[in-house]
């Protein structure tokens, strides 16, 4: 869904689904610094050494803070990445997946949100600026009047053009 712009442009209001669960975190996405690092100490920045099959035994730093609700402090839920996209990753299935040129884009990845009456989440996003990637058909990088997408960034999904050769006399 996306996300309306703050008037001062600094963050975006999201509406989420909101589901419970296994869910996923993307390391690159961690908006609490100290939680990141520690994260990144034991997971490796691709997150290999905490894969799903040792989470109960030995939990990433990440998802111990959303556990004990020390990530974001006071945020009623944090905002993840649904199994249905890290599904389609893990089963040998490509989302459609679009990289866009440097714009504005909500940071929703672990993102404090507060939950509904009717069921939905609606997260406080920060807004960055850079290049950004978002999954779905038909996906579109700009989006009119205040809306930006809520997206993030991982450099292994970075789809880079190849370079066209230099012809040599």
């Amino acid at each position: 869904m996306p996300c309306k712009l703050s008037p001062d442009g600094r963050f975006a209001n999201c509406k989420c689904v909101v589901k419970t669960g296994l869910n996923f975190v993307l390391i690159t996405s961690i908006l609490n610094e100290k939680v990141y690092q520690e994260t990144v100490a034991q997971c490796g920045s691709d997150g290999a050494g905490c894969t799903v099959d040792t989470v109960d035994t030995n939990p990433a730093p990440v998802c111990k803070a959303m556990q004990d609700g020390n990530l974001i402090p006071g945020a009623e839920v944090i905002s993840d990445w649904s199994p249905d996209v890290q599904r389609l990753l893990t089963e040998g299935g490509t989302p459609p997946l679009t990289v866009c040129d440097k714009a504005p884009y909500a940071g929703c990845m672990t993102a404090p949100c507060r939950q509904t009456k009717d069921g939905y989440a609606e997260c406080s996003c920060p807004i960055f600026w850079g290049i950004f990637q978002i999954f779905g058909e038909g996906a579109q990088c700009t989006l009119s009047d205040d809306l930006v997408n809520s997206a993030s960034y991982d450099p292994v999904r970075d789809v880079l053009p190849t370079p066209t050769p230099t012809p040599t006399p």
